[in-house]
């Protein structure tokens, strides 16, 4: 067994190929697509850091 860290050579028994280069590899997704998970995850964190301050704030008043 070689090294964890070589190439396997390709026609030996343990070349693989690459990922993504086998017959029905996903395609890669559309740019508005990417744009809409953006602005998904954007709204998420402001969502999720406005419920962090308001949490903040009530412990605040509440301790007063």
């Amino acid at each position: 067994m070689g090294a964890a860290w070589a190439r396997p050579v390709p026609g030996s028994r343990g070349f693989t190929k690459p990922i993504g280069c086998h017959r029905g590899a996903s395609k890669p997704p559309e740019p508005k697509e990417d744009l809409v998970l953006d602005l998904v995850y954007i709204g998420l964190t402001i969502v999720v850091f406005a419920a962090l301050w308001l949490l903040v704030k009530g412990v605040e008043r509440f301790e007063r």
